[in-house]
């Protein structure tokens, strides 16, 4: 082909292109729920919008002890465990008109418990952010370093991801039942307990006549994770909570050698309750088995010290936090009292901010109404709440990553129901370092967060974690000394 023809030719193609670009819409051309397609605009060719990423050089800095995996660190439990590392980086608790005494119920209970030898629960909720015991097991590790207890705490039967905490294996006959999306048409209650779900081993029956021809059977195993802390692996007690089984049930615990520890046969009651185990040495493997005609339902087990502070690493995935009122409050409210729980830490928000509007007081009303019930049901339990973190996507040109634009609304509309109710506020979104601050944590070296621009990794975490519990004992400090 003639070099005049190759011009004409290509100056064609780009007069097409042109004509295209300008007449394809700007959002694109939806085929399907998950698919569409885009093109690049002008400007985006020719003048492509550039997007500065966050400096977060002053937050991470000197943290090489934090992202040191846990299982490759000698004597995890001596590890730098007082409020000053990373203390140039406290980023600080809000409060309501800068009134700190909302957290006083919690900060005397510290103080007091040398004294009064109890054992006092933190429950960290959370969406996805959270899961696997993300930024909660660092922090079970520095409550638990610095008041004592040891154990991993609370956790579900089952679970949507594993905890790297401890290993829990179910055997196939055991069904989860939670307060999350649709709820099971064959329950008749809301009694979901401390951890929003419950499980069973034998199906839900309304009818008052059981039969008598089948018996389940279930397994559920324990096992010590060598991935967590050293405090964490420790325990000496293990308690499982139940009720509202319409038949005795038994249960047997197994050692690692599958020798019989304990058998218990447990009649047929109509409240909750709970059966506990202790131990002079913690055992590397436990296995319950459990028979019965009609299963009650399983709130949760836990393992942790008699003394000290549990952390409980309760991940809702796809919640925004609006589940709490959905439950059976009443109920809910006597396991807390039952459990000694004296903070709750709630970290939500990643879930509402695919739904892009321009304004957040539908969720600041929803919000506000599920804090107002916790706090409506035990006043003297102090409230946290953990603003969402940044979240990125991709820009219009494909080069760059940049925040959502709701994330600052969204986190307006925490605080905003977060003060209404009551309660603290943790401004994540800023302490990580504001606007386009997720793309710097996913870059970072080592990377201190997933590629999906949303979560988090365990190395991150550790900071995030850090800085949290640096913001909180900052205040419990300045109580003490008082």
């Amino acid at each position: 082909m003639k070099p005049f023809r190759i011009v004409i030719f290509l100056i064609a193609v780009f007069l097409i292109l042109s004509i295209v670009l300008f007449v394809f819409p700007k959002g694109g051309i939806k085929l399907s729920e998950d698919f569409s397609i885009k093109l690049p605009t002008f400007e985006n060719i020719f003048n492509p919008k550039k997007v500065e990423y966050a400096d977060i050089s002053n937050i991470i800095s000197n943290t090489d002890s934090l992202i040191t995996e846990p299982e490759k660190e000698k004597k995890i439990d001596t590890l730098r465990a007082d409020a000053n590392d990373l203390i140039t980086n406290v980023y600080k608790i809000q409060y309501p008109n800068g009134e700190k005494e909302i957290l006083y119920p919690f900060f005397r209970e510290l103080k007091n418990l040398k004294s009064s030898g109890k054992l006092i629960r933190i429950l960290h909720y959370g969406d996805s952010q959270i899961e696997g015991d993300r930024i909660t097991s660092y922090l079970r590790f520095k409550f638990q370093n610095m008041f004592g207890g040891s154990g991993a705490g609370m956790l579900p039967i089952l679970n949507v991801t594993k905890s790297i905490s401890l290993n829990v294996n179910a055997s196939d006959e055991w069904k989860k039942y939670t307060v999350i999306g649709k709820k099971d048409s064959t329950l008749n209650h809301k009694r979901y307990g401390a951890l929003l779900n419950f499980a069973r081993f034998s199906p839900v029956s309304n009818d008052s006549i059981l039969n008598d021809s089948i018996n389940y059977e279930a397994l559920i195993t324990l096992k010590k994770s060598n991935l967590t802390y050293y405090n964490t692996r420790q325990f000496n007690q293990l308690r499982l909570f139940y009720g509202y089984n319409k038949q005795a049930f038994t249960i047997e615990l197994f050692d690692k050698e599958e020798k019989l520890i304990r058998k218990d046969s447990l009649e047929a009651r109509n409240s909750a309750t709970t059966i506990s185990w202790k131990f002079e040495k913690t055992p590397e493997l436990l296995t319950l088995k459990l028979k019965g005609k009609d299963s009650p339902d399983f709130y949760g087990i836990a393992v942790d010290n008699t003394y000290g502070v549990a952390v409980d690493n309760i991940p809702l995935r796809g919640s925004a936090g609006l589940d709490f009122a959905k439950t059976d409050l009443v109920f809910l409210s006597k396991m807390y009292r039952y459990l000694e729980v004296k903070l709750l830490v709630l970290e939500f928000g990643v879930n509402v901010v695919p739904n892009v509007v321009d304004n957040y007081d539908y969720y600041e009303r929803w919000f506000y109404n599920n804090l107002r019930a916790l706090k409506r049901i035990n006043p003297e339990i102090s409230i946290i709440v953990i603003g969402l973190s940044d979240m990125a996507r991709k820009t219009e040109s494909g080069n760059y990553y940049e925040s959502y634009p709701n994330i600052g609304l969204i986190r307006d509309a925490q605080k905003k129901a977060a003060f209404k109710a009551g309660c603290g506020f943790w401004d994540l979104y800023e302490a990580m370092g504001g606007k386009n601050s997720m793309p710097s944590w996913v870059f970072a070296k080592p990377p201190l967060a997933a590629k999906d621009f949303t979560h988090f990794n365990h190395k991150g975490a550790k900071i995030i974690s850090q800085m949290f519990f640096n913001a909180l004992i900052t205040d419990y400090k300045e109580f003490a000394n008082q």
